[in-house]
C-alpha cells in the first residue's frame, strides 16, 4: 500500500506511479525472499491473503509457493499487482473478501500509513475473510529500535509523509492484542540500511549487518524486537 506526494496517505489515489517511484519499491527486492520465507515457515499458509499488496511483487512471490490473493486499496497499484501476479485475485474493497477462505495473512509494511481506526475496521473484515486459526505476518517500521536511534533525524522511514501512524514495537504489540489478536513470534530484520557509523560501507556492514545476513540465509525469525529497522510479528487470532 504506497503513495504519491500529496493528498491524504489513507486514500488509495494517493498510491500511485510517482510513489513507487520515489521509495524505490516498484520492482521486486530482496527483501520479499526473506518474507516470503517467513511465510512459509511461521504461517504454513493452504491459502493466503496478502493485504496491502502494492504492485504485486510479494504477491506474486507467494502465490509461486501457495493459493494467494491481494488486497489493494490503490487502483493504480491493484492493475500493477494483477500483471505481475495473474494468477492471483486483487481485491480493492475489504467487504469484497470471501468469507473464510484464508487460513493467513500478510501486512508488509502497510499499517503504518492506516489511522488506528481504519485498522480496527480492516481487522474486523480480515477475521471474516479468514478461518478462526489462521496466523499473520506483519512488519513495520520501529521507531524505537536501533537502526532509529543510530540514524536518528536521517532514519529513511522519517522521510515518508504517508507514514501516519509510527508506533514502537511495544506500542504495536500492545494494539494487536488489544484488537483480538495474540501476539506467537516477535522479533526484527535487524540493520541493513548502511552506513550506521563513518566507517566505509563495508567495514559498516561488517559491524552491524552480519546478523541481519544469519537471519536472511537461513530464513528464520530469531533477531530480537527493537535490534533493527523495522518489527516482525507472528499474530493469532485470540
Amino acid at each position: 500500500m504506497d503513495a504519491a506526494a500529496s493528498g491524504d496517505p489513507a486514500h488509495g489515489d494517493h498510491y500511485d506511479e510517482a510513489y513507487y517511484d520515489a521509495n524505490g519499491q516498484q520492482g521486486d527486492r530482496p527483501a520479499l525472499r526473506l518474507y516470503t520465507r517467513l511465510v512459509a515457515r511461521y504461517l504454513k499458509p493452504s491459502s493466503v491473503l496478502d493485504v496491502g499488496c502494492g504492485t504485486g511483487h510479494l504477491l506474486a512471490r507467494l502465490a509461486a509457493r501457495f493459493p494467494a490473493d491481494g488486497y489493494e486499496i490503490s487502483p493504480y497499484s491493484a492493475a500493477v499487482a494483477r500483471r505481475v501476479s495473474p494468477t492471483s485475485q486483487v481485491w480493492e474493497a475489504p467487504e469484497d473478501l470471501p468469507s473464510g477462505k484464508y487460513d493467513a495473512w500478510t501486512a508488509i509494511h502497510v499499517f503504518e500509513h492506516i489511522p488506528d481506526s481504519a485498522i480496527v475496521e480492516l481487522l474486523q473484515q480480515l477475521r471474516r475473510a479468514t478461518e478462526p486459526e489462521m496466523r499473520a505476518f506483519v512488519v513495520m517500521p520501529d521507531p524505537a529500535g536501533r537502526a532509529s536511534r543510530l540514524h536518528g533525524q536521517a532514519w529513511h522511514a522519517l522521510s515518508d509523509p504517508t507514514h501516519i501512524n509510527m508506533k514502537s514495537h511495544a506500542q504495536w504489540r500492545a494494539f494487536f492484542e488489544a484488537n483480538g489478536l495474540r501476539v506467537e513470534r516477535e522479533g526484527s530484520d535487524g540493520l541493513w540500511n548502511f552506513p550506521y557509523s563513518r566507517m566505509p560501507v563495508p567495514l559498516d556492514g561488517l559491524r552491524y549487518g552480519l546478523p541481519m545476513a544469519a537471519q536472511f540465509l537461513t530464513g528464520r525469525m530469531f533477531l530480537r524486537p527493537g535490534t533493527g529497522e523495522s518489527s516482525f510479528f507472528v499474530l493469532r487470532w485470540a
